[in-house]
């Protein structure tokens, strides 16, 4: 087949041109193309390499056939010649292929067509080529093996139709679903083989394969797997480990994988010792590589100590420092000795700092937000912490800082690179929350005003249990100096079961990094990331609404009482992002004190804190994360209407979504038994408590990253408890759940199923805790 191709591809009438006996003399009068119908006559010209006036040249013309023919558009391309007044006519004459109209799938069953569809490479609107669709059927079936049906026939025919057109037709017998039966590991002896399967991708079958996709193979992730055993054998001191290419056998309905492995003896780190431009004391350099003689080898333990120590040198200004590890294996004594060659290189300043891709935010934004300026000494550390910095302020999808060499070996310019993302969003309808009941909701929020960094946000909520309306504005960067300044006007009410509560006042809050005012670290800890604030409330409160069952505490505060309070605050913040984390940390303390010319006189001291650490991957974009955060609360009061507990309309009720999850929003804490005039019918009233103390624990787990879709499994504990109680361990109320949550364009969507595991009389077994369109 392929000569008979060959030779109708390379036709040239040579013949006719050796008659005229003198075919180095004849010369072309024109060139001309035929046969065309879809393709341009250019698209085929400009691999047409000779032209009128030049002499007939054999090799010439078969390398245009050929360059002509490997365009994929033709089934025949040949060429004629015939004499003319002015010399030879040349003709390239082409046969097109036919055009695909449509691409049919028979036999699909268990698969999608729409991924079948982009496998296969062959498109409607595409003209045919041959070689694409075996290449296609080679695709498909490795999907399809991918996809659990390694028996999979596919071929394919072509139906030509009128106008040179055609339909490709795929015949498919997907055959039976195999999965692995059994991954065997053989040669492990320094590790349980439960653990290197639980490194792998590829999963033995299992009673929820059809769930979870386990059991599937697929040869590539084999490969991957393979190499992910090498990887942890060499970071374990293992470092001459051989794993055979895996085998796979067909065993019954299954399939059996195979993967040899010696392992080779355990190697442990030798002497350490640095050369070559030792500018930092050997002491230090030991100390800040994370090993010692002794230790077992690791390779990510040496990758580490190369970052530390090039990092380390780059901190004094050397910004292509190299650390480079020679290691040199001692076979007898099973030791690895290291040395470090580092090569310093100059001391480099920053010469210009670019910033690049911000249509929105202004360059000040970000320039504020970076440790290295122009002019000043490189620094390594000062460039990993800039571009913590520009991410944490939220407003860009994307943050790259890189070096870019200048015409001066010790200059280098710093290119700031970002994508922005959406920081702003409007949203007027309606939503729903277990806790709040339906409500209409109106809210401009935006995280980046006019590009400047400040922030605003108005909010307005109409519903059955809760009204609130908020505005608030804060400039994080107060002239030009890291003094964030913000106030908040709000009008609130919340409607118990048997009262309501609400306020109506304003406040305004300030803060600064107490790096900034000298104060860098605090018995070793380093304060970088802290900030002081204060802030001012004054607050008209109100109780009112009593219902028949209202409980003494709050029948006592019914009315209004102005509330003036300052509260100093210290905050401390790593997370890598303010909306979506996946590492770092958040800590508040607050203390607040209220008696200052208003009516109530209270003492309110809280700590809270949140945790998050990425704890494994599930694919590139999917990154699990254990969140864990507690709150404590300790308030008292004046001695004057609630005597040494807090005022009603301060006080903590815990339960719900954004608390005790599997509890009903607002049912924990402290009751008082009220009964009615005849004493017949008595129900607990809830009071709220003086004192709180909550943890959360979550796993969260990406479902579709791209459309933020998240699932998350949690366990709760907490109460509140009155002061003169005191918080009572004993008193804490567990529960375990499991939820959706998605960052949709209109607002943030909880689902969280709660289930208690103490429950108690009137509790239910189960709550299902959701919010949509709620305000912060």
């Amino acid at each position: 087949m392929r000569a008979g191709r060959l030779g109708r591809m390379f036709v040239v009438l040579a013949a006719v041109l050796a008659a005229r006996g003198a075919f180095a003399a004849q010369r072309i009068a024109e060139v001309r193309v035929d046969g065309n119908e879809r393709v341009e006559t250019s698209a085929i010209r400009a691999h047409v390499h000779v032209g009128p006036g030049q002499v007939l040249d054999r090799r010439l013309i078969d390398k245009d056939v050929k360059e002509i023919y490997q365009l994929g558009f033709f089934d025949h391309v040949w060429v004629t010649a015939e004499d003319g007044p002015a010399g030879v006519i040349l003709t390239y004459h082409v046969a097109e292929r036919p055009y695909v109209t449509d691409v049919v799938f028979h036999g699909v069953k268990h698969v999608e067509k729409e991924d079948l569809e982009g496998v296969v490479g062959i498109v409607p609107g595409a003209i045919f080529d041959p070689r694409r669709a075996w290449e296609g059927l080679e695709a498909a079936r490795k999907f399809y093996g991918s996809e659990g049906y390694p028996d999979a026939r596919i071929e394919y025919s072509l139906e030509r139709r009128e106008g040179n057109t055609a339909v490709v037709h795929y015949h498919i017998k997907e055959g039976k679903l195999v999965r692995i039966r059994e991954i065997r590991l053989e040669g492990v002896k320094a590790f349980k083989k439960s653990k290197l399967r639980k490194l792998m991708t590829t999963r033995e079958r299992w009673f929820l394969s059809f769930l979870t996709g386990a059991g599937i193979l697929n040869e590539d992730e084999l490969k991957t797997d393979v190499d992910r055993l090498t990887a942890y054998y060499y970071d374990h001191g293992y470092i001459h480990v051989r794993i055979d290419e895996p085998k796979i056998e067909r065993v019954g309905d299954g399939l059996v994988v195979t993967i040899k492995i010696d392992e080779g003896p355990l190697f442990h780190v030798g002497d350490i010792s640095f050369e070559g431009d030792v500018l930092i004391e050997e002491d230090r350099l030991r100390s800040m590589i994370g090993f010692r003689p002794g230790d077992v080898f690791r390779a990510s333990a040496l990758r580490d100590a190369i970052f530390a120590v090039t990092e380390a040198y780059g901190d004094l200004g050397y910004a292509f420092a190299e650390a480079i590890p020679d290691t040199r294996v001692r076979e007898a004594a099973r030791r690895v000795d290291v040395v470090f060659r580092i090569k310093a290189g100059p001391v480099v300043t920053i010469r210009r700092i670019e910033i690049r891709g911000n249509t929105k935010t202004r360059d000040y934004v970000i320039r504020r937000e970076l440790e290295l300026h122009e002019g000043e000494k490189f620094s390594g550390s000062g460039l990993r912490r800039s571009k913590a910095n520009v991410r944490r302020l939220g407003f860009f999808d994307e943050v790259e800082l890189t070096t870019s060499r200048t015409d001066r070996e010790d200059q280098v310019d710093l290119i700031v690179k970002v994508v922005e993302g959406r920081t702003g969003s409007f949203a007027a309808g309606a939503g729903f929350s277990s806790a709040d009941r339906f409500l209409f909701n109106a809210r401009i929020a935006e995280q980046n005003l006019f590009g400047r960094g400040q922030r605003l946000i108005f909010n307005a909520d109409f519903g059955q249990i809760r009204q609130n309306f908020q505005f608030s504005f804060t400039e994080p960067w107060f002239a030009n100096r890291p003094l964030s300044l913000g106030f908040d006007v709000f009008d609130w009410s919340l409607e118990f079961d048997r009262f309501r509560r609400g306020g109506r006042g304003f406040s305004v809050r300030a803060s600064y990094p107490l790096a900034d005012l000298g104060l860098k670290s605090f018995y070793g800890r380093s304060l970088e990331r802290v900030r002081a604030g204060l802030e001012y409330r004054l607050e008209r409160a109100r109780i009112d609404g009593l219902g028949r069952f209202a409980p003494p505490d709050v029948v006592a505060e019914e009315g209004t009482r102005l509330t003036s309070s300052i509260t100093p605050k210290l905050i401390r913040n790593t997370l890598d992002h303010p909306f979506d984390p996946t590492r770092g940390s958040r800590q508040v303390f607050s203390a607040e004190f209220a008696g200052l010319g208003g009516e109530t006189d209270f003492v309110k001291v809280e700590l809270s804190s949140r945790w998050f650490f990425p704890i494994g991957k599930l694919g590139t974009k999917r990154t699990v994360v254990y969140s864990v955060g507690g709150n404590l609360g300790y308030g008292l009061g004046d001695s004057g209407r609630s005597g040494k507990e807090l005022p009603v309309f301060e006080r903590y009720f815990p339960g719900g979504i954004n608390s005790v999850r599997g509890f009903e929003t607002r049912s924990l804490g402290p009751t008082q038994e009220v009964c009615d005039t005849t004493g017949a019918t008595c129900v607990d009233s809830e009071t709220g408590g003086s004192q709180q103390l909550i943890f959360n624990n979550e796993l969260i787990v990406p479902l579709i990253p791209d459309a933020g879709i998240k699932g998350v499994v949690f366990f709760d504990a907490g109460n509140a408890f009155l002061a003169e109680d005191g918080i009572d361990f004993t008193g804490l109320r567990y529960a375990v759940g499991w939820g959706l949550r998605w960052l949709s364009p209109f607002g943030p969507l909880r689902i969280e199923v709660g289930y208690p595991l103490d429950r108690r009389k009137g509790e239910s077994s189960s709550v299902v805790l959701f919010s949509f369109g709620a305000p912060l």
